[in-house]
């Protein structure tokens, strides 16, 4: 139908002149052509029939060439066809701009949505933690609660000690009163008696004296139980009960078939599903915090396993749908299958990225130092007990990068070690004011002064050295 009224319309087009074909031909051809679009039954839900181009208003060939011929003769035409034709185009487009948001209000109305998912997930995450918190904080009460216990029974013990001391004084001397009584009896005697009985009487009145008088040191020590109390029982739980790790793991980076530990800072295999989400690499498991700048170290320790890759990345890497561990794709790090080792990225120390090399010592535990140096940033890895250099990667400068973990043996246990923390008071004089007292006015001198004396130090050593080698 369509093709018998573009014929008719060029008819139309050929018999009228020219100032008709422009004025008075065009309105009737353009609704005849928008009838017979009209008309064409379209097939439901918008999609186009079998056999039908997808473009040009489901036009073939002829019809295209019929049309570009009447645009040229007649732009009223042009002008018209511009507006028809590709309207039911414009229309399989809205439709298809329209279908992620049908598709998404389906899945709502379904219950098969993501978010549903993930509202599930996000109310599991905070119920277990809350559990951790109050585990955390459970463990902190008991051990105050110990350490109270502990405390007052030192004191108590000390309490017991001192009582025990002065009622042994007391018992001392209510010991001497059967002396007493006896040279008071002796000096009731007449003469004769008194001066034939005089040295024993003296020797008993001189032997019963009482001891020394109590003094402060049979006091309690009180400063020893109560001086700096809080500071003392908070350096003790820092040393046994909060260890401080200089990284900890993200949990929603956790693996199937792994689990982290309660900590953050343990990597196992485990039986629990916990993850809602999957990324390229199955087993790879980032810090909780990333590091654009600064000096940053921690320890990983690997047990018995012999497969592992650590490092650091990009946290875009996880998206990256490449197939290897590689700096192209954000990854900078070691590898170790069995007894050989592989590095992720050049380096200046020893083998390469597309290299393997073996170790003389097999590292348990391997220190991971990021940071940057006078000219560029890198990432190292020492043996951790035996403090060589196993590699030194160079790494971008200024981009946010994430350590990693990759357990590639399932039996493995990797953990990040604790770091040793010590409560340090803060120095009130410097190694200068230490030595030398001066009023703070004084103090931008001192250098100048003592640069002054070393100078006049060197000066006489050197006459010395002067006259010495002259004498000789």
């Amino acid at each position: 139908m369509r093709q018998g009224v573009l014929r008719v319309a060029a008819d139309q087009c050929r018999q009228q002149p020219r100032g008709e074909q422009r004025g008075l031909g065009a309105p009737a051809l353009l609704r005849e052509v928008g009838s017979a679009q009209a008309g064409q039954k379209q097939p439901r839900g918008g999609q186009r029939e079998r056999g039908k181009p997808a473009h040009g208003g489901g036009m073939n060939c002829g019809e295209r060439r019929e049309l570009r011929r009447l645009k040229q003769s007649n732009p009223a035409v042009e002008a018209g066809i511009k507006a028809i034709v590709p309207q039911s185009f414009k229309a399989r487009q809205v439709k298809a701009a329209l279908c992620p948001a049908e598709k998404a209000l389906e899945s709502v109305r379904h219950g098969t949505s993501k978010h549903f998912t993930l509202k599930e997930k996000i109310k599991y995450q905070a119920q277990w933690s809350e559990g951790q918190m109050k585990k955390d904080f459970e463990k902190l009460r008991q051990f105050l609660k110990e350490e109270e216990v502990n405390r007052v029974a030192a004191l108590r013990e000390e309490e017991q000690r001192k009582t025990e001391k002065v009622d042994e004084s007391v018992e001392q001397i209510q010991s001497l009163w059967d002396n007493v009584r006896k040279v008071e009896d002796a000096l009731e005697d007449d003469d004769a008696t008194f001066l034939e009985n005089f040295n024993s009487v003296l020797w008993r009145a001189q032997h019963t004296k009482p001891g020394r008088d109590p003094d402060y040191e049979v006091l309690i020590n009180v400063g020893k139980h109560l001086g700096n109390l809080r500071y003392n029982v908070c350096e003790k739980m820092m040393k046994n009960l909060c260890p401080h790790y200089p990284i900890t793991l993200d949990p929603n980076t956790t693996p199937a078939g792994f689990s982290i530990s309660d900590d953050l800072a343990g990597l196992q295999k485990s039986t629990h599903e916990r993850r809602p989400f999957t990324h390229l690499w199955k087993r790879i498991v980032l810090g909780s915090e990333g590091y654009t700048k600064g000096f940053h170290c921690w320890d990983v320790s690997f047990g018995d396993s012999n497969y592992w890759t650590i490092g650091v990345c990009r946290r875009t890497a996880l998206q990256n749908q490449a197939e290897d561990l590689s700096p192209r794709n954000g990854f900078w790090g070691i590898s170790c299958v069995r007894d050989s080792y592989k590095v992720l990225g050049s380096t200046r120390t020893c083998g390469s990225w597309w290299n393997w090399w073996n170790l003389m010592h097999k590292p348990g535990t391997v220190r991971v130092k990021l940071g940057q140096n006078l000219t560029r940033r890198t990432v190292s890895f020492y043996n951790a007990t035996k403090l060589f250099l196993i590699a030194s990667i160079d790494v971008p400068a200024h981009e946010e990068l994430f350590p990693f973990l990759i357990p590639e043996d399932s039996q493995s246990l990797m953990r990040i070690g604790a770091d040793d923390v010590t409560v340090k008071v803060k120095d009130k004089f410097n190694i200068i004011r230490r030595f030398i007292d001066v009023d703070e006015s004084m103090m931008p001198f001192v250098p100048f002064a003592m640069l002054f004396i070393m100078l006049f130090f060197l000066f006489v050593l050197s006459v010395v050295m002067k006259l010495c080698s002259i004498g000789q």
